[in-house]
């Protein structure tokens, strides 16, 4: 038996006694189905790197390193957020959220317990977890069962993520873990859990319920209640100015500015205080901007309907992650984008599970100023290449990420023959048939636009397809080639797309093998701007190059020479120590890892 086991199994024998004396009983299950994710560093249609590792026991810890058989997020630390094509958002987060999570897992159990304990192993540069939830079927739900600020741990050593978990009042077999990234240094990697629960215990009211609950209802009022507190709101303002409230004596311009600092929630429970605060809070400019994401587990339809009234002004509206469990139906999405998202002009339903063909038909004809659309993972059924081609009708539109999603070749080249694209994002759209064909339409008709190109694991990409983007796409500041396999380097397709695009400030060449040192010589005689370069997996490059390289591009801020040659890796440290204002990243081969 292994180590791991055997403590687990020791857990397992502990609660078992104290529950017993209870009259419950306590299971430890395992990760049986993953239900929905985020990202993932390795590809739908492979083992490595992938959600589906979050399955069954685990096979790493307490080893730690890199490891293809774990699970991985896409990114990590500072760098994506640092590149023209990013959008990062002004976030204001209530005063008891320490950070937003920027990644997610959903899966379930073999059985439906009362989560008492959870212990996830982190096999690689650890600290990432920041919110674990469950979903409750009787109220459906989703209860905060735990959350905290990110861990800074030693980025090489192996860690077991335990937390205890208290006064779940329902049996559940789906839960969710969420991810924050940004302080790591590198790639995130987690290889399993296990989960104890009872099996039979006696109802009670949990805080957790409570709150929830409670919390919910001081969040977004349905609008009803709001009207028929109105005389409420009244008498309170009338007490406030019998009480000589200094608040009174402001200007509201003066108030209004006080009012901005306050993030939604503390916004909506601010305007139940008085009929003045009411006025303030539900201005329509404090919601041109309005961003749902945080507050996913709470938005409903009841909720959007809550703040209708407010969003006249509307320009900007993140709905990322919210809508499961049917909570938001496309026809109610259809209906508020008609009455509230006229001036729209950015939009993100990433894993939005009811975005479908009338949903992004209706987008096109409600939203008629859209410039930049995310669907990043939205993969339902009812979504599809009809609905795809209903882009091709947001004739503003600079900005897609297509992310994980199921377009396929004829729905991508009518957007792309359609629209003024300036930043396009196609990672892991496995369903793209003959990518080189797309590629030839981006040449044509985003030759003059185009600045940010995301081909990340489009495997069937070739040389024909970079050559079509190389002679016509010269104002690349992005390009992601990322695990492109059957791009053949020699035959000097990577030197001239090099030359005819030298204004790129990021490209990655992750995993192309037969990347050569006079490809990287090229790189650091042409692109004068780079700032992040991933060379990871090119056992072909020489040390000589990565040190010509470093010494030519001035600007470079990162470097990632992981499982390069054995001179390269060798002296890693030694470049670090000479370049110190360029971060190189540099993982070492171990067992059974960069498996693709």
């Amino acid at each position: 038996m292994k180590a791991v086991e055997l403590e687990e199994d020791t857990i397992l024998y502990q609660m078992q006694n104290e529950a017993a004396k209870r009259g419950r009983k306590v299971l430890s299950l395992r990760a049986s189905k993953v239900v929905d994710f985020s990202s993932q560093y390795g590809s739908n249609d492979s083992i490595s790197y992938t959600a589906e590792n979050l399955i069954g026991s685990p096979t790493i810890y307490p080893r730690s390193g890199d490891n293809a058989y774990s699970f991985q997020l896409r990114t990590y630390g500072k760098w994506w957020h640092m590149l023209p094509s990013s959008r990062n958002r002004q976030l204001l987060l209530p005063s008891k959220t320490p950070v937003e999570s920027q990644d997610f897992i959903e899966f379930q159990v073999e059985e439906r317990v009362a989560p008492l304990l959870i212990r996830i192993y982190e096999v690689y540069n650890p600290g990432a977890i920041v919110k674990l939830l469950c979903y409750c079927y009787d109220t459906r739900r989703w209860v905060v069962l735990w959350q905290d600020e990110p861990q800074v741990l030693p980025s090489n050593q192996s860690n077991c993520f335990t937390v205890e978990m208290k006064g779940a009042d329902f049996l559940t077999d789906y839960y969710r873990i969420e991810f924050y990234h940004q302080h790591l240094n590198y790639f995130f990697e987690i290889d399993g859990l296990i989960l104890y629960g009872e099996e039979n215990f006696s109802r009670y009211f949990s805080n957790f319920s409570l709150y929830q609950s409670d919390h919910l209802k001081r969040l977004f009022r349905p609008p009803d209640s709001i009207e028929d507190n109105t005389e409420t709101l009244e008498q309170d303002s009338s007490t406030l100015k019998s009480t000589s409230s200094y608040f009174d004596m402001l200007p509201d311009e003066v108030m209004h500015f006080i009012i901005g600092y306050l993030d939604l929630q503390s916004l909506c429970l601010t305007a139940k205080v008085s009929k003045q605060f009411r006025n303030l809070c539900y201005d329509p400019v404090l919601y041109k901007n309005l961003d749902l994401q945080l507050y996913w587990h709470l938005v409903d339809s009841n909720a959007l309907n809550s703040l209708k009234s407010r969003l006249t002004s509307l320009q900007k509206l993140n709905l990322s992650w919210c809508g499961g469990q049917e909570r938001i139906t496309s026809p109610y999405f259809i209906e508020f984008l008609k009455t509230s998202c006229e001036l729209l002009t950015s939009l993100n339903l990433s894993n939005c599970p009811f975005v479908d063909n009338n949903c992004l038909k209706a987008v096109a004809y409600y939203c008629p100023s859209l410039k930049e659309l995310q669907l990043q993972s939205c993969r339902s059924r009812d979504l599809t290449q009809n609905g795809f081609k209903c882009i091709s009708a947001m004739t503003n539109l600079t900005y897609l990420d297509l992310y994980r999603t199921l377009i396929g070749k004829s729905a991508l080249i009518s957007v792309i023959r359609s629209l003024k694209l300036e930043h396009l994002f196609l990672g892991s759209c496995t369903n793209i048939q003959d990518i080189n064909e797309v590629a030839r339409a981006i040449g044509q008709c985003l030759n003059y636009t185009l600045k940010s190109l995301d081909l990340w694991r489009i495997s069937d990409l070739t040389c024909l397809g970079m050559n079509a983007i190389a002679e016509n796409c010269h104002n690349l500041v992005e390009l992601d080639l990322g695990w492109c396999h059957q791009v053949d380097a020699s035959c000097g397709c990577i030197r001239h797309l090099i030359t005819h695009c030298p204004m790129l400030k990021k490209l990655f060449l992750t995993a192309i093998r037969t990347i050569s040192s006079n490809d990287i010589n090229a790189i650091a005689c042409h692109c004068p701007d780079l700032e992040q370069l991933d060379i990871l997996g090119t056992p072909e490059v020489s040390y000589a190059a990565v040190k010509y390289l470093l010494q030519k591009c001035k600007k470079l801020k990162l470097l990632d020479i992981s499982y390069c040659n054995t001179a390269v890796n060798n002296n890693a440290q030694e470049l670090q120590a000479t370049f110190e204002n360029v971060k190189i990243q540099c993982s070492l081969y171990w067992p059974l890892n960069f498996v693709d």
